[in-house]
């Protein structure tokens, strides 16, 4: 079973959300339900609860507990963390709604995450701004607001991946995204977590298309393909 992770950076601008569908169950953050549908919906803040409802949206909400019984029936508390908390960076109230959106599709036991739009760095001239792409408008950090410090996110990764060790986390980027490990963290440690390309995105999305309009014979012709980017 597959799960894509979606998370709202700036790099995922030009991936058509929409067609991930076609690949496995889809967890989204926050505003991303402005735009496009996803199955499983987190919301940290209290306001993107709100705004979500508000917008006609359907399907299971997660949220802190400490208010997710003042809301409807869809809304429930994020899953409980089974670790000791014992380092801010590993208490729930320090995770973002992308991270808890991960967290909910691994206690879902997806063993495959396509993760995007997860991209630590800010951006601009010295990365020194921001990265999302809801920045500047309702309920969020305006477009000028300063870039986030990422080694939460990069700890938090790595405590899943340890944690999961039998899923595998397939980080989809541009070619031009830095490498965690390029700044001290341990990621290469991982064997389950997998940098890969776009264009790699892209061809799988495609391949599950011809998949599902070609018959049996051209599928099989097609996997050869198909697997010189999964490998």
């Amino acid at each position: 079973m597959t799960a894509v992770c979606i998370g709202n950076g700036e790099f995922r601008k030009n991936i058509d959300v929409n067609k991930l569908t076609l690949l496995g169950s889809t967890y989204g953050s926050n505003a991303i339900i402005r735009e496009h549908n996803v199955q499983y919906l987190t919301c940290c803040d209290k306001r993107m609860v709100i705004e979500s409802l508000d917008s006609g949206f359907t399907g299971p909400i997660y949220t802190r507990a400490d208010w997710s019984n003042s809301f409807p029936d869809n809304v429930q508390p994020f899953p409980v963390f089974t670790w000791e908390q014992d380092e801010k960076w590993k208490q729930t109230f320090h995770w973002g709604s992308g991270l808890h959106a991960v967290y909910l599709a691994l206690t879902h036991k997806h063993k495959e995450l396509i993760i995007i739009g997860h991209d630590f760095w800010g951006v601009g001239e010295r990365n020194h701004l921001h990265n999302n792409l809801y920045k500047g408008t309702k309920n969020y950090e305006a477009v000028d607001h300063h870039s986030i410090d990422p080694s939460f996110w990069i700890k938090q990764f790595e405590l899943l991946a340890g944690l999961f060790p039998d899923v595998r986390f397939n980080f989809y980027q541009p070619n031009m995204w830095r490498h965690p490990s390029e700044y001290d963290y341990n990621w290469r440690d991982y064997n389950n977590i997998h940098i890969k390309h776009h264009e790699e995105l892209e061809l799988r999305i495609k391949h599950e298309e011809l998949k599902r309009k070609q018959p049996l014979d051209f599928y099989t012709k097609s996997q050869i393909e198909y697997d010189r980017f999964d490998g």
